[in-house]
């Protein structure tokens, strides 16, 4: 795209920009009017135009063949960062209609909220398309410090305050050491962009590698923490646990995907810039030891747990897993498997907390795995919509959750992670026992006296269930519309 500098740097910055100024004119407006019922429709007219920006900007780079940088090469507008925004975006549109639909009852039409999330999906497009390390930290704190905010949303909740307060503690811990991998990393290359660490390490006279190598590894570690692989993924069941449901549904996709997009660019340089030999075996040994825990500890944790909503949590955890075998395999494949699931991912779990959401107490608690017994009878297409996203999260054909785990096994084991792509597809055999679980009690369990009734679905409610059920059948029928799509794009490298 032949742009002037400085109109190649307002045209992809674009998106960024729509959030922030939705964001300041959500504030406003809920400040100074009493119209609280409309703060979700301004803050979805936002997202939708950031929205139809970035399908822009993803259509003018796919024709023009090139990437795009701005600020100096500090944000990138390529493949990698337009397929992630746009995964983002559907998940932040979702996720405020979602809340819309339950703004009352659970206390979230105070003028913060909505401006909140605008920004936390701000900071996760920054994070995606950052071009160098400093980037790459200003948009993750951006997202996380809107997020840790919501997190403890509801005042007089003390889970929801303890999980507010367990994220951040944890999530300070995490980005210092990020903070630290940083400078590490600058301190061996003299550089801060991914390019420029990149051409350092491969200069003939290069030799701080071992000096490199552990900023690496305090960088992985940092953006563990994020996405969640273990040991570093403590936090995340009570946070999931704790939050009001619309901010856990927020953060399972938005917070996930944007720091996937962040992890798939940032790992990618440095094992390129690491090489080959023992140093260069070490980071990719690493995070393959902490995909296979993550697998593990997800699905097996997910299996002890008697609450739907922790379970979830458990299971995101081992989905962070998953999408870790494509960010192993690295390269196009890895980045298109991994995108793949995330977009699909996103659907099924935002309808999944749409359910969860018609079965909780006032007090947005109560989803004990009891309180689902004889929904079949008592509501059938409420259960039959839960049915199908589980059986899609469990990697049942013919539903998008079978092609995502097929896509990024692929990856896997073609970047030669036979063995850990085994070690997924024995976890996944664990996730029907939980997942099954739950349609079992569904529609095999009698309700007892105290059963409560599932509260009547609110329209923005059905309308999210709607649209997760849908892409979820329809993208698990045809795959290819978003795997041809990003295929045939002959620019994905540029995003390295």
């Amino acid at each position: 795209m032949n742009l002037p500098p400085i109109m190649g740097d307002l045209v992809v910055l674009v998106p960024v920009v729509t959030l922030v100024v939705f964001a300041a004119l959500t504030l406003l407006f809920g400040v100074f009017t009493r119209e609280r019922a409309a703060l979700g429709g301004l803050a979805l007219t936002g997202v939708i135009a950031a929205l139809v920006f970035t399908v822009f900007l993803w259509l003018q780079a796919r024709a023009g063949g090139v990437a795009v940088t701005a600020l100096g090469g500090a944000f990138r507008g390529d493949a990698l960062s337009y397929a992630f925004s746009f995964i983002i975006l559907i998940g932040a549109g979702l996720a405020v209609v979602l809340a819309d639909g339950h703004r009352v009852r659970l206390q979230l039409d105070q003028p913060e909220f909505h401006p909140l999330l605008l920004l936390a999906a701000a900071g996760g497009l920054v994070l995606v398309s950052a071009g160098d390390l400093v980037t790459l930290l200003l948009g993750l704190e951006i997202m996380s410090l809107a997020v840790y905010v919501l997190a403890a949303w509801r005042e007089r909740s003390r889970v929801s305050e303890e999980a507010g307060m367990k994220y951040f503690l944890l999530g300070a811990f995490a980005s210092a050491v990020l903070v630290y991998g940083i400078a590490l990393t600058f301190g061996a290359t003299g550089r801060f962009d991914f390019a420029g660490i990149a051409a350092a390490a491969a200069a003939p006279d290069f030799a701080a590698r071992g000096l490199l190598l552990l900023g690496a590894l305090f960088v992985l570690v940092g953006l563990a923490f994020k996405v969640a692989f273990a040991p570093f993924h403590q936090w995340l069941p009570d946070v999931y646990t704790g939050a009001p449901t619309p901010v856990t549904a927020f953060m399972s996709v938005v917070v996930k995907t944007a720091a996937f997009g962040a992890l798939l660019r940032t790992t990618g340089t440095l094992v390129d810039a690491l090489g080959v030999g023992p140093i260069g075996e070490v980071l990719p040994a690493v995070l393959a030891v902490s995909i296979g825990l993550t697998m593990v500890v997800g699905n097996f944790g997910a299996l002890l747990q008697s609450g739907v909503k922790r379970m979830l949590a458990y299971s995101a955890v081992a989905h962070a897993g998953y999408v870790g075998l494509a960010v192993l395999a690295g390269g196009d494949a890895g980045v298109q498997a991994a995108s793949y699931y995330l977009f699909t991912y996103t659907f099924a779990s935002v309808a999944a907390f749409a359910v969860l959401l018609s079965l909780m107490d006032d007090d947005d608690r109560g989803d004990r795995l009891e309180r689902l017994a004889g929904l079949g009878r008592r509501r059938p297409w409420l259960a039959a919509a839960l049915a199908v996203i589980m059986l899609s999260l469990a990697g049942f054909p013919p539903f998008a959750g079978f092609i995502g785990k097929a896509v990024v096994f692929q990856a896997a084991i073609a970047a030669g992670h036979a063995a850990l792509a085994v070690l997924g597809i024995s976890t996944a055999v664990v996730a029907v026992v939980f997942y099954a679980r739950v349609v079992m009690t569904m529609y095999l369990r009698e309700p007892d006296a105290h059963t409560p009734v599932a509260r009547p679905i609110p329209r923005r409610t059905a309308v999210v269930m709607a649209i997760g059920l849908a892409a979820t059948v329809v993208f698990g029928l045809f795959p290819g519309l978003w795997l041809d799509w990003i295929a045939r794009a002959p620019w994905w490298s540029a995003g390295f």
